[in-house]
């Protein structure tokens, strides 16, 4: 594993003369601004239960309004890799009050389109289902998702970046530490400098960059190939999947509440590159949206909610293999079709 620092430093005799005091010493990983393997001092046997049945989080919530094509791919890939998932009922949104939501805030705030609305709303009520259910940490996805086959140890490396990112103690027993309010495992694109504090490790797992598909491109190809990469949020978008805290889910029902911003992943991001949310981003990433064959013209939910005609029935697709981007071994497509379905 390697540590990329936030700033440059000479390797010449006075950081081999550190390196070697460091070893003597005995200091922690995390503490060396430079170059390094990661060492057993700095990872705790409870690591491994990021590799658990809910990826080391106390609950993993999917977001959904009912059953349909997305729920039922979901289930499949979720048995096909021993992952617990837990839909709650989704309470309905009068009209009313989504118009009110859209409308928040001065003339000056960026309003929000009724699909967005009826999606951040959605999100607002599972985050407060966690918060009323008290739960420790809780892993929210949104039911069109898909993952690799190897989510689960994919997500122990995940734990072990995520300790030495925040120099979290060995005796610490949550898996991914807790210096933390929002994990974000799942996005379509993440900002990132090389000054960036950033824990790196090969991964064969992660998705090579001549597969890479969306806008963040460019930057991935930035970093070492067939790694990945855990550093401080800079720029996540799309809230396919983040995990949240306990301190992180009351932060974020405070700060993003009231609306007043395009979309509900666009205001978390930007709390979180405001420092008001301490954020964590994975790339690339370890969730992604699964899309239906692209002939079919199926919309997204926040596409219908915003007037877009709702598309062919599902019984004329959801037998028709689709496509998932920047996942390796699509949990979905061989759950389904015992096939690989990386879109290239």
């Amino acid at each position: 594993m390697l540590i990329s620092p936030r700033r440059h430093l000479c390797l010449g005799t006075g950081c081999c003369l550190f390196l070697l005091l460091w070893y003597i010493l005995g200091s922690p990983l995390a503490q060396v601004t430079g170059i390094a393997s990661l060492e057993p001092a700095s990872v705790s046997p409870s690591t491994h239960n990021a590799g658990n049945a809910t990826l080391g989080f106390q609950t993993i919530l999917a977001l959904s309004r009912s059953p349909s094509w997305r729920t039922r791919g979901l289930m499949a890939a979720a048995n096909l890799t021993g992952l617990s998932i837990y839909i709650p009922p989704q309470p309905p949104v009068h009209p009313d009050i989504a118009k009110v939501f859209e409308t928040l805030g001065s003339e000056y705030t960026l309003h929000i389109s009724h699909g967005a609305s009826m999606a951040w709303l959605a999100h607002l009520d599972i985050i407060k289902y966690a918060i009323q259910a008290d739960f420790d940490t809780a892993l929210i996805i949104e039911d069109d998702v898909d993952w690799d086959v190897k989510i689960r140890s994919q997500m122990v490396r995940i734990a072990e970046s995520v300790r030495n990112l925040t120099q979290t103690s060995a005796n610490e027993t949550a898996p991914y530490g807790r210096d933390w309010d929002v994990l974000w495992i799942g996005h379509c694109g993440e900002y990132w400098e090389d000054m960036f504090e950033t824990v790196f490790y090969e991964d064969p797992t992660a998705c090579p960059h001549k597969y890479y598909y969306g806008w963040a491109k460019g930057n991935m190809e930035r970093m070492p190939d067939h790694h990945r990469a855990v550093y401080w949020s800079a720029n996540p978008v799309c809230s396919f999947a983040y995990a949240l805290s306990r301190n992180g889910s009351r932060k974020v029902i405070e700060l993003l509440g009231a609306g007043k911003d395009v979309a509900f992943d666009i205001s978390m991001m930007m709390a979180c590159r405001a420092g008001k949310l301490k954020c964590i981003s994975v790339v690339p990433e370890v969730v992604h949206q699964y899309f239906p064959n692209l002939t079919f013209g199926v919309q997204s939910m926040v596409d219908i909610g915003n007037g877009r005609q709702v598309g062919p029935d599902e019984s004329e697709f959801e037998h028709i293999m689709g496509s998932t981007e920047n996942i390796l071994e699509s949990a979905r497509c061989r759950a389904l079709w015992n096939k690989r379905c990386l879109r290239e």
